[in-house]
């Protein structure tokens, strides 16, 4: 299970697909986020390539 979290957080780390999920999921698909919107923030643990 663990290997399955450390591929959706590298996922997420894309701001193309964050955008498309946290419109999908909040917005009911509508675009409201664009990757461009979007920058890098800290996080509790960072992953390691």
């Amino acid at each position: 299970m663990g290997q399955k979290d450390i591929a959706e957080k590298r996922l997420e780390s894309y701001n193309d697909v964050f955008a498309d999920i946290v419109n999908t999921l909040l917005f009911s698909g509508e675009k409201l986020i664009a990757e461009d919107q979007l920058e890098d923030g800290p996080t509790g643990k960072r992953q390691e390539n």
